[in-house]
Formats: C-alpha cells, sequence, structure tokens
C-alpha cells in the first residue's frame, strides 16, 4: 500500500479527489502511532483515521487553510477506495 484513494464531498456541494502518497502514509503513522494497517481494519479504525489522512494530505498540497476540526465541520461524507478514476 503505497497510495489511498479518497473522494471528499463537502457541506457546500464542492468535491475533492485525495491521493494520500507514501509520505502522507508516514505521517500518519508518525501522528497516530499505528501502523497504516489500522487504516483498514474495521475493529481498529476510526473515521478520525480516514479524515485526518484525507485532510492532512490536503494541507499538504495547499488545497486547505483550515485546522482539522472545521475541516472535518465541512466534510459531508468521504470515501475510500477505488474510486473509478
Amino acid at each position: 500500500m503505497m497510495q489511498i484513494a479518497m473522494k471528499v464531498e463537502f457541506a457546500d456541494g464542492s468535491e475533492a479527489a485525495v491521493t494520500a502518497k507514501a509520505s502522507d502514509l508516514i505521517a500518519f503513522e508518525r501522528h497516530f502511532d499505528k501502523s497504516m494497517t489500522a487504516f483498514g481494519d474495521p475493529t481498529n479504525g476510526r473515521i478520525e483515521h480516514v479524515m485526518w489522512l484525507a485532510w492532512h494530505t490536503m494541507t499538504k498540497a495547499g488545497e486547505t487553510t483550515l485546522e482539522f476540526e472545521p475541516w472535518v465541520d465541512s466534510v459531508a461524507s468521504i470515501g475510500v477506495g477505488d474510486l473509478g478514476e
């Protein structure tokens, strides 16, 4: 696993295709002190993990300047995986 595709839909109707790359996955592991295997584990994964990874990736790319909590409040839904792109 070197990339994770996500589609973020915002409350205002806009959308963003997000691809977390290796550096984003490493940042996830460092931030949560968990292996990326926790990301896809339904018994150990958390919605915060998905949201943080999308937010971090968008922040790093300059696609948002919002802090995490306000960004989460702007999200209507998020999808992970093969998004047909």
